[in-house]
């Protein structure tokens, strides 16, 4: 699986959003774009199919068999997109900058805008997750979370914290059974029950995480701004510091055909642990020349998705 989560500049991008937004009809894409010349802030998968989401409202597809083939597709919103889960039955959600949540009920052949601009005042989402069944949730600044329970065609607000709460959410992951929201400050929120209730967890760290996940022992790491990994063996309750000897930012995690644990970071840096997570060193460098804000397998490989665009990237250490 993968995740991904904004480093400094990419999180300036999103929240350039949050100003009021002008309504403009998207030009119509009369060429393919170059995978390479596009900032890409997200992959995901439905069956032998994959996406990428990026700026300007516009997706790129390709498929197992042809992973260097994209196609480009403008979607109904020209606003970058910023987040992207598949659900079951061919559904699908894409949200980002101005509030933006786009559907799809045909594994991403054509998409649907969804008005929910009463509720978030054009604040931008920064991720979404199918949670399982017709359940989806949308996250994004100052606190905003909206949940569908039809596939993502009809949209409510979701309350996360009983207390007044307006850090941004970055990231929702699954690790385990459990279901994690990770945010700005050290915002850090479980759920036991497939996110119909959060509790609010302390984090071993109060500036912002980006991502997270269930390392192949069943350990929880967390891992964002200056190169901080956090690991926890009790589920949360303590939590020891991984040795990582940087202070890059990591958006983005992958387990590797080893039970390797990788990190991407920003500036193409990657990151590997052969021992659960408890400490990284550095990986053969990616050669992606921008910020990596996805990753996932894909024949063997890593499919990355970065600020200069998505490509095909092979790791040494495999």
């Amino acid at each position: 699986m993968f995740n991904y989560r904004f480093g400094a500049s990419l999180l300036a991008l999103a929240l350039g959003a949050a100003a009021p937004v002008v309504r403009a009809e998207a030009p119509r894409l009369e060429f393919d774009i170059s995978p390479r010349h596009l900032a890409i802030f997200e992959v995901a998968t439905m069956g032998d199919r994959y996406f990428a989401v990026g700026e300007r409202g516009v997706l790129l597809s390709s498929t197992r068999s042809h992973p260097d083939q994209w196609q480009s597709q403008r979607l109904p919103e020209p606003q970058s997109l910023i987040g992207l889960a598949f659900g079951l039955n061919g559904h699908g959600v894409a949200v980002g900058q101005g509030g933006v949540i786009l559907s799809t009920t045909n594994g991403g052949h054509t998409w649907t805008s969804i008005d929910v601009q009463a509720h978030t005042r054009g604040d931008p989402f920064m991720d979404v997750a199918h949670l399982g069944g017709n359940r989806f949730l949308a996250i994004g600044a100052f606190g905003l979370a909206m949940g569908s329970s039809d596939g993502g065609l009809s949209w409510q607000p979701v309350s996360i914290s009983e207390d007044y709460f307006d850090r941004h959410l970055y990231a929702i992951v699954k690790a385990g059974n459990d279901w994690l929201l990770i945010g700005e400050s050290g915002s850090f929120f479980t759920s036991n029950d497939a996110g119909v209730n959060w509790t609010q967890r302390q984090s071993p760290y109060a500036g912002s995480f980006f991502g997270g996940t269930a390392t192949p022992d069943g350990a929880l790491l967390l891992y964002g701004m200056r190169g901080q990994v956090w690991r926890s063996e009790d589920q949360g309750l303590t939590w020891k510091r991984s040795s990582t000897d940087t202070q890059v930012a990591f958006n983005a995690h992958g387990i590797g055909p080893q039970n390797q644990l990788y990190l991407f970071g920003n500036g193409g840096q990657v990151l590997i642990s052969k021992n659960d997570g408890r400490s990284f060193e550095p990986a053969q460098r990616s050669g992606v020349p921008g910020d990596i804000t996805a990753a996932t397998r894909l024949n063997g490989k890593w499919l990355i998705g970065s600020t200069a665009g998505v490509r095909l990237w092979q790791a040494r250490e495999e």
